[in-house]
């Protein structure tokens, strides 16, 4: 099979591996599209400390079930599904509540086993063990499914946040993620959504959601603005959805009274601490939650909403690309062209998907 092998920093080629073959619990699934993530990009640039090269990156990841292990149940060939990449132990407390993104053993397809940037990627036994393949819905898109996964991490953060009625969310960061935040908070029924970005050029790129407000940090005071927009009060929730010791102090002071700030965006290992102003939660009541990564329980939610149209991934799918030109893909992302890349190892067979969206653009055609 053809798969784009990681070799070490800034070293990816596509070349010949062995397809898999199924042993005990596990399934054999044809990749019809895997999303670039930020955090392929990141190791692709930077190494990453839990991946053993070489190997195979992607774990946003869909496609078609070819084979089953005689041992598996509950899937067949032929079925289309949506990759959960995060795998727990499925015996700890976590893993049993139904958050297995938190696991302490958690493995992930993608850095402990291979992922998706390939023609074929064989499911290990614990994942199907663990559900995390789902079903996609009827009708969906193979490019529109493979964003089930970030969205699934939205979900995450947002039923952590308990976003209800009538609230107003601000949302820091208008890559793809935060895209996904606004739109979802919004669907969760909050009355003003504000999309805020330093660059200008980047929130030109998510008009078409339509949000309440769009804040370039560039231009204005966006904590200010924010609380004129609000009549004083500042946002309900915040949603730091920006990878910056800025954007987290900025949320921080952003919040409104009784106010829930989420830490959705990591930093740099080596560059995490940042100085807040603790006060500000002690005397305005303001709760700091953390998020990370998702469970399959979220990965099954979001398929439904994509595919419902309750929210909507098709403004951020803005490029699509052939397995074999995944490094022009990378280069386009980093450069900030467009917003979310899906790589496709089949992308002849997405002829009628592209044709139904026809503002993804094809990496170098």
């Amino acid at each position: 099979m053809r798969a784009a092998v990681y070799r070490g920093v800034g070293r990816m080629a596509v070349e010949e591996l062995p397809t898999p073959r199924v042993t005990p619990g596990t399934v054999l699934v044809r990749v019809k599209a895997c999303a670039l993530c930020g955090s392929d990009m990141r190791t692709f640039r930077h190494g990453h400390t839990a991946i053993t090269r070489p190997t195979v990156l992607g774990h946003e990841t869909v496609g078609e079930i070819i084979e089953t292990a005689p041992d598996v149940t509950g899937y067949q060939a032929g079925q289309r599904v949506a990759v959960t990449p995060g795998v727990g132990c499925g015996r700890c407390g976590c893993c049993l509540s139904g958050w297995q993104n938190m696991c302490r053993r958690r493995q992930t397809i993608s850095q402990h086993y291979n992922g998706g940037f390939a023609e074929y990627v064989l499911i290990p036994e614990a994942a199907v063990r663990g559900g995390n393949l789902n079903l996609l819905p009827d009708g969906l898109s193979w490019l529109e499914a493979s964003l089930a996964e970030p969205l699934a991490c939205v979900l995450n953060a947002q039923e952590l946040l308990d976003i209800r009625l009538g609230q107003t969310v601000a949302v820091i960061g208008a890559g793809p993620l935060g895209c996904l935040h606004a739109e979802a908070a919004r669907s969760r029924g909050a009355e003003k959504v504000f999309l805020i970005n330093r660059s200008a050029a980047r929130l030109d790129l998510a008009r078409s959601y339509g949000f309440d407000a769009y804040l370039s940090s560039d231009a204005c005071d966006c904590v200010q603005a924010v609380r004129d927009l609000t009549d004083g009060r500042g946002a309900d929730v915040v949603i730091v959805a920006a990878g910056s010791a800025q954007a987290a102090v900025m949320g921080m002071e952003m919040a409104g009274r009784m106010g829930r700030v989420c830490m959705f965006a990591g930093l740099p290992k080596d560059d995490s601490m940042v100085s807040l102003d603790l006060n500000q939660a002690h005397y305005r009541q303001i709760s700091v939650i953390g998020a990370f990564s998702s469970a399959p329980r979220h990965n099954a939610l979001a398929l439904s909403l994509i595919a419902s149209g309750r929210i909507r991934v098709a403004p951020i799918l803005t490029h699509a690309a052939p397995l074999e030109r995944i490094e022009a893909a990378i280069a386009a992302a980093m450069s900030h062209q467009g917003m979310r890349v899906s790589i496709s190892p089949c992308l002849d067979e997405l002829e009628q998907e592209l044709r139904e969206l026809p503002h993804i653009q094809i990496v170098g055609a």
